[in-house]
C-alpha cells in the first residue's frame, strides 16, 4: 500500500534553517532516517519544501481564481517535506512516521494514498 508521510515541522525548527550549523545538525537526523527507509525498501519518492512564507494558496469562489500569499492552516506546525512510501500496512506507516524528525517537535500526517486503478502497488 502507498502511504504519503507529511512532515509538519514546528516554527523552531523550520527556523533552524536559518543557522547553517544547527541545520547542518537538524538536517542529520533527517538524512538518518531517509537512509534507514530506503534501506528498508519504502521510499518511493521525497522531497523537502521551502519555506512556508513562499506557499501560494489558489482557491476558486463563485468562479474566480483568487490567489493569496500563504499558507493558512490551523496549527501553527507548517508543512515542512514528505515522503511516499511502499508499506504492508499503515500500522507500519504509522510505526515509521513516529521515526520522524518531525514527529518530535511537529507531527507527522500518515495519509493512505488512493488507488484508482485498483491494484496494490
Amino acid at each position: 500500500m502507498k502511504v504519503m508521510l507529511l512532515a509538519n515541522e514546528s516554527p523552531e525548527d523550520f527556523s533552524l534553517r536559518e543557522d547553517k550549523p544547527e541545520f547542518d545538525a537538524y538536517m542529520g537526523e533527517w538524512y538518518a532516517f531517509s537512509e534507514e527507509m530506503s534501506k528498508a525498501g519504502l521510499t518511493q519518492s521525497s522531497a523537502a519544501l521551502e519555506q512556508p512564507s513562499s506557499a501560494t494558496v489558489v482557491s476558486v469562489r463563485d468562479g474566480k481564481r483568487k490567489v493569496e500569499d500563504g499558507p493558512f492552516p490551523d496549527t501553527k506546525e507548517q508543512l515542512g517535506g514528505f515522503f511516499i512510501i511502499d508499506a504492508p500496512d499503515l500500522e507500519t506507516a504509522s510505526k515509521w512516521a513516529a521515526k520522524c524528525p518531525a514527529a518530535k517537535n511537529g507531527f507527522v500526517d500518515v495519509r493512505p494514498i488512493l488507488d484508482f486503478e485498483g491494484s496494490e502497488s
